[in-house]
């Protein structure tokens, strides 16, 4: 009898353990795919217009930092070629100024989805701040090509090439407890 009892132990401690090792292998198998999971959630939403839903995968704050930062650096490339002078100086200064209330005003819910979507810097912008509406237009786009994958454990990179690969937008994403958010948007400022 305590033979039986003990073999019927040893079978309920190896289901336990099973369950165990399942459970593990089901987290570690979440946590790698919850980003490929989380950019699906963006893509099909930005393709469907739904900015709401877009905006629950940004943190606005740092891209709008992000696009700051990037035209900060392209105006004081420029402004490194050419002469230094006051008047330089100080149009460099209100050029930062206007950048800054400009990015403010297309990293929107609405700019962010029309990126999403493909569009490259100027167009979001021109149809964020009250441009042509995309919704409206009577041809199909091409959506663009999406390739992703992580660069650390917890920061993961998407680039968004439009339909003649020429220019490319890349999209970083940071672990936001078991979700991602995008912390940063890399757009060609050419």
């Amino acid at each position: 009898m305590a033979s039986s009892f003990l073999h019927s132990g040893g079978i309920m401690n190896k289901k336990i353990l099973g369950s165990i090792v399942a459970l593990v292998i089901a987290i570690v198998g979440y946590l790698y795919a919850s980003p490929y999971l989380v950019l699906n959630s963006i893509k099909t939403a930005a393709q469907n217009g739904e900015s709401e839903k877009v905006s629950q995968y940004i943190d606005y704050p740092s891209v709008r930092q992000s696009f700051k930062d990037q035209m900060n650096a392209v105006m004081a490339k420029e402004l490194m070629k050419q002469d230094n002078d006051g008047f330089a100086a100080l149009g460099a200064m209100f050029a930062s100024t206007m950048v800054d209330k400009m990015i403010d005003g297309f990293v929107t819910p609405e700019g962010m989805t029309l990126m999403l979507q493909g569009k490259d810097l100027k167009q979001s912008a021109h149809q964020s701040m009250g441009g042509q509406d995309s919704s409206n237009q009577e041809k199909e786009e091409p959506k663009p090509e999406y390739e992703a994958g992580y660069t650390s454990m917890n920061d993961f990179e998407v680039v968004i090439k439009d339909q003649d690969q020429s220019k490319e937008v890349k999209v970083l994403m940071v672990r936001d407890g078991l979700s991602w958010k995008i912390h940063k948007i890399a757009v060609p400022m050419d």
